[in-house]
């Protein structure tokens, strides 16, 4: 078989990521497919139908591979690394949202107004596109919550940018302009349905009240999870929504949702192809060198030729010595002789 045709073999039967475009909610579900192709690839049966391996259990498998036949597949083996690395941070990325707007939708249940509650709502206007974590309609106003689920420091400074900090600050977004284009395509969704008067409050929720949060910026308010509730039932408005008007707003709202599917921000074509690959050029590898393991060395000689060469070296360079001191050099000389010869490998 040659490794074009294995390459197109593997690639093959690879099924996951089959479409262009994906919706949000079906992302996660096709990255665990991709992921659980590529350890059943990897590993035999047994292994791989435990559910407990990664792609990063593949990465260190294949790594070790290559150091254990010469590293044939140096190239192929960091491109298959990149690839890893990203769809490795894009699950745990998604892993990480889900788990924080969890905790934050457990906390809304809290609330003591009548409220209700839109979740993961997908608004868009021309260019312009957001995803809104929850909307929160109360009788006073209506709040924008967006949640994060970060175990890092964070700190926002007077112009609305974040940054997570440690040893260095690493900045993540512009804060301020990601809150504000929601507020925007939210206050154009009210105004259509006539309630451009209503109050719009925004909230940035952390779900670990173990970090520390400095905000400089006024127009932002955040707080910890714990907080959300009753920092939303706080909300103050000019306009005091009836029953009836909360449910309007949120038809509204409903309505204008727009949820689209969009590109996988990984080339997954590119990905499985440098899979197939990497693996392709390691079977190769391993067929090599069992080839060799099993092939009869042609210089291979027999511990009697040893001792019929050492014997005669013995009459020529050692007759002086006496038949017990021959005897026993020789003994010596062909054992050395034949160990040396049976770990390299030439002793038949």
């Amino acid at each position: 078989m040659t490794r074009t045709y294995r390459i197109a073999e593997l690639t093959g039967m690879m099924k996951s990521f089959d479409k262009d475009k994906y919706m949000k909610r079906e992302l996660l579900p096709e990255m665990f497919n991709l992921q659980q192709e590529i350890v059943d690839l990897t590993f035999n049966n047994e292994q791989a139908s435990t559910g407990a391996l990664k792609i990063w259990d593949v990465e260190r498998h294949l790594e070790q591979l290559n150091k254990e036949y010469g590293n044939p597949a140096e190239e192929e083996l960091q491109r298959f690394k990149t690839g890893s690395k990203t769809l490795s941070n894009l699950i745990k990325a998604e892993i990480s949202g889900n788990r924080g707007e969890a905790k934050a939708f457990r906390i809304l249940q809290y609330i003591h107004s009548r409220n209700i509650v839109l979740k993961n709502i997908e608004l868009s206007d021309g260019n312009l596109r957001t995803e809104l974590d929850a909307v929160v309609i109360t009788p006073e106003a209506v709040t924008i919550v967006e949640v994060k689920n970060t175990s890092k420091n964070i700190f926002i400074d007077e112009n609305g940018d974040y940054y997570r900090t440690g040893e260095f600050l690493k900045w993540d977004c512009n804060i301020a302009k990601k809150m504000a284009t929601k507020e925007d395509l939210l206050k154009k969704v009210l105004s259509e349905s006539g309630f451009g008067d209503v109050q719009i409050r925004n909230v940035v929720v952390f779900t670990d009240n173990r970090i520390e949060v400095q905000n400089k910026y006024r127009l932002i308010r955040t707080c910890f999870v714990s907080q959300l509730a009753y920092i939303i039932d706080g909300f103050k408005g000019s306009r005091i929504l009836t029953e009836a008007e909360m449910e309007i707003l949120e038809n509204s709202i409903k309505t204008a949702e727009c949820k689209e599917a969009y590109p996988f921000e990984l080339d997954v074509a590119q990905y499985k192809l440098d899979f197939a690959t990497l693996l392709a050029v390691l079977e190769e590898a391993s067929a090599h060198t069992e080839s060799i393991g099993t092939k009869q060395p042609e210089t291979a000689i027999t511990k009697d030729s040893i001792w019929v060469v050492l014997r005669r070296l013995l009459r020529s360079k050692a007759s002086g010595y006496a038949g017990t001191a021959a005897t026993a050099t020789l003994t010596i000389l062909s054992t050395m002789a034949f160990d040396a010869a049976r770990k390299g490998g030439l002793l038949r």
